[in-house]
């Protein structure tokens, strides 16, 4: 919570394109749409990212008076993910074979001679292994929680720029990729020649700065 608390590490973005007239009742809506959905211990997905409320990221919706603030508007990018510990379904998945491998066993040299066909069937088989491997996770799953990550968004609707509180690249390309669907406007990544756009410049100004050589002190 970086941009209520007074962190300072953030990277700024510029949008791209005007909101509309009624961008409080829209933006509202799009961010609805986009709300971030909880992991939950029987389902397949490993990771979940979308939007929360700054102030109340376990909350289950937004309220008006939490992301609009006059020109700006607040909210955050959440991402829960399930950090099972591997030691611990590794020993337990073992631990769960070797309780049901005589009951298996059985239960298929019984199988085998109704087909007519005994074998010894000392091991399971990998498909057996999986599934049972599958019921260990998903009970790891029920006992703890996933390990969660909160991103705040300061949008400046006047400025067209936004501040997100994470310098990590790979997660402010996903963060542009979800702010893009969310709303619809591209986001472009801070540099001298976009501030410089961004002030006002004229084309010639803009074009001398592309085209300036770098310049190097000598200190001869």
């Amino acid at each position: 919570m970086g941009s209520l608390e007074g962190g300072l590490s953030f990277r700024t973005f510029y949008v791209e394109g005007e909101p509309p007239n009624d961008f409080q009742e829209a933006y509202l809506a799009h961010l609805t749409n986009h709300f971030f959905e909880p992991l939950t211990p029987m389902g397949e997905e490993e990771r979940s990212v979308g939007w929360v409320p700054t102030q109340d990221p376990i909350a289950e919706g937004f309220r008006r008076d939490q992301v609009f603030f006059n020109q700006y508007i607040v909210f955050s990018m959440r991402i829960d993910k399930w950090a099972l510990p591997a030691p611990w379904v590794k020993a337990l998945t073992r631990q769960a074979i070797a309780e049901r491998l005589p009951e298996l066993d059985a239960q298929e040299a019984e199988r085998q001679k109704e087909e007519g066909r005994l074998r010894p069937t000392a091991k399971l088989s990998k498909r057996e292994k999986d599934k049972i491997k599958l019921e260990v996770i998903t009970d790891i799953k029920h006992k703890i929680l996933p390990a969660m990550k909160v991103i705040d968004v300061v949008w400046n609707i006047s400025e067209c720029t936004v501040r997100f509180w994470s310098s990590s690249q790979s997660v402010c390309d996903e963060f542009a990729e979800l702010f893009e669907a969310t709303f619809g406007l591209a986001l472009h990544a801070d540099s001298p020649f976009l501030m410089a756009k961004q002030l006002g410049l004229e084309e010639k100004q803009l074009d001398d700065m592309v085209n300036a050589e770098p310049w190097h002190p000598d200190f001869e």
